[in-house]
């Protein structure tokens, strides 16, 4: 789901720093989850970058964005947050109006925001970047279910159950007909439309949306997989719930 979205800040843009040494070595420390290791050669990647094309330039937005990935992996909020905007201000220099990659950055920044609890921030760049993911993509894409995803865990934090299982099921929606009922994304929703309706005190339709998210991850990712298990155990438990009611 993350890595759909931050796949399209690089987008048509990759190739300009695809050849130099440490942007690879970057790279690679990124698929071996380094990302101490990661974050030291995009420093000196950004390095060359602003050395050779200047602040305002393509390259750095690419460098930025990475670093803003990398932080925030490291659960460094505050450095990730400084980095995406710092390729914000670049790309609204540069770039066309309702630019993937603007909308892209906007919804990074709302996740580093999620993270730190800044919910009424997070919401407002989530909103920023779905109406540019609706002019660029139509209304049905993919990463646009993502982002109605992420609003609705925001919603869920907060305690706004009606309002996270809108944005759930507009997500759901759009996954299902995308990508299919039985798409391990879909799963996704479904169980955080469970968990909705757990906190709301509806168990009988928590368990109903449980049991989907497991007959659909029973199918694609085998019985043993850890996050089939968990889901069983879940189930379990809600069920041990409801006898004792």
């Amino acid at each position: 789901m993350k890595k759909l979205l931050l796949a399209v800040i690089f987008l048509g843009m990759t190739q300009l720093s695809a050849y130099s040494a440490s942007y690879k070595l970057a790279d690679q420390a990124k698929k071996r989850g380094d990302y101490k290791s990661a974050i030291r050669y995009t420093l000196e990647q950004l390095d060359e970058d602003l050395n050779s094309y200047g602040e305002n330039a393509k390259e750095v937005i690419i460098s930025y964005g990475q670093l803003g990935y990398f932080y925030e992996k490291l659960g460094e909020y505050d450095k990730a947050l400084k980095y995406n905007l710092k390729a914000l201000k670049i790309e609204k220099k540069l770039l066309p109006k309702n630019d993937p990659t603007t909308a892209t950055t906007y919804n990074n920044i709302g996740s580093v925001y999620r993270k730190q609890g800044k919910y009424k921030e997070a919401l407002e760049n989530y909103e920023k970047s779905l109406k540019m993911q609706k002019i660029v993509y139509g209304k049905k894409d993919s990463l646009i279910a993502t982002t109605y995803n992420s609003m609705g865990s925001v919603y869920r934090k907060q305690g706004k159950y009606e309002e996270a299982l809108d944005y759930y099921e507009k997500a759901l929606k759009i996954r299902e007909e995308a990508l299919g009922k039985d798409h391990i994304s879909t799963a996704k929703i479904c169980n955080n439309i469970g968990l909705v309706y757990y906190k709301q005190g509806k168990p009988q339709e928590a368990l109903k949306e449980l049991n989907k998210t497991l007959k659909i991850q029973e199918k694609v990712l085998g019985k043993d997989h850890l996050s089939t298990k968990n889901t069983q155990k879940n189930i379990d438990n809600l069920k041990k719930d409801m006898m004792k009611k």
